[in-house]
């Protein structure tokens, strides 16, 4: 029981309880009043970041406003822990006044603890959407980024493919021309042993072309065999006359002089044939002189363009790589900056 004297000390103590009704209902008044906006200002929050500095900027502005929160709670947290020392003072020192309910003077003080929580939890989620909201535009700028990179580089990849296949293929028929050369060459090296193994010829070609010098070669070589056949003959002829001991003889000779005679005609049929594959020759290297002059460009332009595409791919390989490091960095200063959301917001609660 309170200890009071009489109808003026219930009068007093009601009046004081009123006023302190007053004063209360004033003080949530004005409690309610500034987290109201909350709400309004958000619209210009989530306004999306064009770069990771604006976002730290943003994340910091958020951290600020959910300080200016937290420090509000804490403010009307002390005044209503002094309100309601008040109150326990005023009960102590006063008894219970007949039919006065109590739970009707402690229900605004209620209503306005129900009011603080309401306004911190709803200032924790738009602090969390915000943050959600910008890490979720980030991450997809950065995943259309990583997207386009990869198609780039896809489409580099496949025409290095196709330019290495092209390069392989110019390679491969360059080779079996060069291998056609060096037979040919082999061919005339051949035919130049074998004419160096023969009888040579001298022949003034310097200022003459080669038909006219196998027709030479090939008059010359007629007119030696006119002139071996008919000493042959002459010389058959006058053995006539001699015994027919030595008939066999001559005849023998005679034969074995015309074998010569064929095989030096055999001989000059096959040097005749070696000119004329010489002169073929020569045009055939020429041919492919000309033919190898632009495949040798071919090549080397081909390897210098392999050179700068294995650069720009090593280039491309190097930019991924720095921008996984970022991305890598971006998600540890995120994760940072959440647990630090959430170490502010665990404290209060403690």
């Amino acid at each position: 029981m309170f200890g009071g004297a009489g109808g003026r000390g219930s009068r007093a103590s009601v009046a004081s309880l009123e006023g302190l009704r007053n004063i209360l209902r004033n003080e949530t008044e004005k409690d309610s009043a500034p987290p109201a906006p909350a709400p309004a200002a958000q619209p210009a929050a989530p306004a999306a970041p064009a770069a990771p500095a604006d976002d730290k900027q943003t994340l910091r502005g958020l951290n600020d406003r959910l300080s200016g929160y937290l420090g509000r709670v804490r403010q009307l947290e002390k005044e209503n822990g002094g309100l309601q020392k008040q109150i326990d003072d005023i009960l102590a020192k006063r008894k219970t006044p007949a039919g006065r309910d109590w739970d009707k003077v402690e229900q605004p003080l209620d209503d306005l603890k129900k009011q603080v929580n309401l306004t911190l939890d709803n200032a924790k989620l738009l602090l969390q959407i915000d943050n959600t909201n910008l890490a979720n535009d980030d991450f997809k700028e950065k995943l259309e980024d990583e997207k386009k990179d990869r198609k780039q580089l896809e489409k580099d990849l496949e025409d290095l493919k196709k330019t290495i296949e092209d390069t392989k293929m110019n390679v491969k028929q360059t080779q079996k021309e060069i291998d056609l050369v060096k037979e040919e060459i082999e061919v005339d090296v051949l035919r130049e042993k074998i004419k160096d193994s023969e009888v040579t010829v001298e022949i003034d070609s310097l200022n003459s072309n080669l038909s006219e010098m196998l027709n030479k070669v090939r008059g010359q070589y007629e007119k030696l065999a006119k002139k071996n056949l008919k000493e042959t003959d002459d010389w058959y002829q006058s053995k006539v006359r001699h015994p027919e001991a030595q008939t066999n003889e001559a005849f023998v000779t005679g034969k074995t002089e015309l074998k010569d005679l064929l095989k030096q005609k055999q001989t000059l049929e096959i040097k005749i044939q070696s000119l004329h594959s010489m002169e073929t020759l020569q045009s055939t290297k020429v041919e492919y002189g000309q033919r190898l002059g632009p495949l040798n460009k071919m090549i080397l332009d081909l390897e210098k363009e392999l050179k700068e595409v294995r650069a720009e791919v090593e280039r491309l390989v190097e930019t991924n790589k720095n921008l996984l490091c970022v991305k890598m960095k971006l998600e540890a200063e995120i994760d940072n900056y959440q647990q630090l959301i959430h170490g502010m917001t665990v404290e209060p609660e403690r």
